[in-house]
């Protein structure tokens, strides 16, 4: 299973579980949760339906409009984070369009790392896939933490880390 598309670590401990699984249990992933954005990789989305695919598995496609104290009101700004979440998530409805996956489009407000938790806990996720951030420049700065190192740290389920496509 482990591929160039898989995070090193994050493929072994997968690959790991799957084998396990794969024993055991053939359906241990039931409910995976892809959480995406506008400049999330189409990467994300194929592994979660690939994913789901191979353990009959649902799909929850969760993307999180970022509210924060800047943005109080709805304005242009709001709305455009809006229209972009909502491509991404028809964007994992199209990746699942081939296949036999049940995909549910989610869309909330607020802390995208905080939501992402929130969702895999009241949800009975068993997988949360995120893409790695691409994050270059002043961005590393401002925000020295991205949202996939806070699921990482806070997740109490298994986080797979798909990396960002570099052509």
């Amino acid at each position: 299973m482990a591929s160039k598309s898989l995070g090193s670590m994050e493929s072994t401990m997968l690959e790991d579980r799957e084998t396990s699984a794969t024993v055991s249990d053939p359906g241990s992933f039931d409910r995976i949760l892809v959480a995406i954005d506008g400049d999330t990789d189409d990467d994300v989305s194929a592994a979660a339906v690939s994913l789901a695919a191979r353990h009959g598995a649902r799909v929850d496609a969760l993307s999180v409009v970022r509210m924060n104290a800047s943005v109080d009101h709805w304005d242009l700004r709001v709305e455009r984070r809006e229209a972009s979440a909502e491509a991404a998530l028809d964007a994992v409805g199209d990746a699942a369009d081939q296949t036999d996956v049940a995909v549910a489009k989610r869309l909330r407000y607020g802390d995208p790392a905080e939501q992402i938790e929130l969702y895999a806990e009241h949800n009975d996720v068993d997988l949360i896939v995120v893409g790695e951030p691409t994050r270059t420049g002043i961005r590393r700065y401002l925000s020295p933490t991205s949202v996939t190192e806070r699921v990482h740290r806070s997740a109490s389920v298994p986080v797979l880390t798909v990396p960002a496509d570099d052509d």
